[in-house]
């Protein structure tokens, strides 16, 4: 090669080529950002192993990371000397809406909703970069049998309620429509999950409206704020939580296709919801007719529920919160 371009030339079954990277360089980054001590092991690894560290911290930004964790520890402290249960105020009733106390309304929503995915206006985003480690499993939550006599997994059922959807929509309102999934994955399921639904055939659903997106890894952090190690050469990498669907959905470039589609209501859940109703149509029809930027759904709060999730805001100005739509 004569690029001009050093290389390190590691011997395998098949020739790699990686960068050479000023190792005095990264440690200045490093030593000036808090995070040297990644580097104390690194005349102990190959070739190999040191190209892909030097590589993947150059690839960091490191002060960012360091906000990330103050910032943090910032919160979390408000948050102890805060008293938020003082703070803590009911959402008034005319933002709320009840499947009990709302009967006579239920129709005019669901056909509302419906309306509006007749009309491609709807879209689903899941939640999916878990894996199923509680559930005794190696492999992504959405590829659990959780037990039906059909076996069915999470994701098929889930596949099945969105194309009953669009026919319940179809048959209303004599459309052809589609309700696009969007699905988050994480590095670690992402390959998994597309070959799952592939060798389903994307469980009878048309291939270009299930579209798949990856969420962002960062490094683990102890709680000095120090980056972790996996190994001598390796950094601990986690999936950035659901919080980093917001800078997944830019990066991957999703909100750019839900304009393409003109999509103008999301519904967003996790995956191991098993009793979700996806893209609910009486839930956002009644969001839409509330005029909500967004919207809530939680369980039965009545005494005769039981334990069950409720929400509130923590404002004393109500002003402040734009919008607040629950559900129950």
């Amino acid at each position: 090669m004569h690029s001009g371009i050093p290389c390190v030339v590691v011997d395998t079954e098949e020739t790699t080529f990686f960068p050479a990277m000023d190792v005095k360089k990264v440690n200045e980054r490093l030593t000036a950002a808090g995070q040297s001590h990644l580097l104390q092991f690194i005349e102990d690894v190959g070739e190999q192993e040191r190209a892909e560290l030097l590589r993947d911290l150059g690839g960091m930004d490191l002060q960012e990371i360091n906000g990330f964790f103050h910032n943090a520890m910032k919160v979390s402290d408000h948050i102890k000397q805060e008293k938020v249960d003082e703070r803590m105020e009911a959402v008034p009733r005319e933002v709320l809406g009840s499947v009990t106390r709302d009967r006579d309304r239920l129709k005019d929503w669901e056909k509302e909703g419906l309306h509006r995915i007749s009309q491609s206006k709807v879209a689903v985003l899941l939640l999916a970069g878990g894996q199923g480690t509680r559930l005794g499993v190696s492999y992504p939550k959405g590829m659990y049998d959780v037990g039906l006599p059909s076996h069915k997994t999470l994701f098929q059922i889930q596949a099945e309620r969105i194309l009953k959807l669009q026919r319940l929509a179809d048959e209303r309102f004599k459309t052809k429509c589609s309700v696009p999934w969007y699905i988050m994955t994480s590095g670690r399921t992402m390959d998994s999950t597309k070959e799952f639904f592939a060798r389903h055939n994307y469980f009878g659903l048309k291939k270009e409206n299930v579209i798949f997106f990856q969420q962002g890894m960062l490094p683990a952090m102890d709680y000095e704020g120090k980056i972790i190690l996996e190994g001598k050469g390796k950094i601990s990498m986690a999936p950035d939580g659901n919080g980093g669907l917001y800078r997944a959905l830019g990066s991957q470039h999703i909100v750019d296709d839900m304009e393409r589609r003109e999509i103008g209501y999301i519904h967003v859940y996790c995956v191991d919801n098993i009793l979700v109703k996806v893209a609910d149509p009486t839930f956002i029809g009644f969001c839409v007719q509330k005029g909500a930027d967004c919207g809530a759904k939680v369980g039965d709060d009545s005494p005769s529920a039981g334990k069950a999730a409720t929400t509130s805001w923590v404002t004393s100005k109500p002003a402040d919160c734009t919008s607040n739509t629950r559900w129950c």
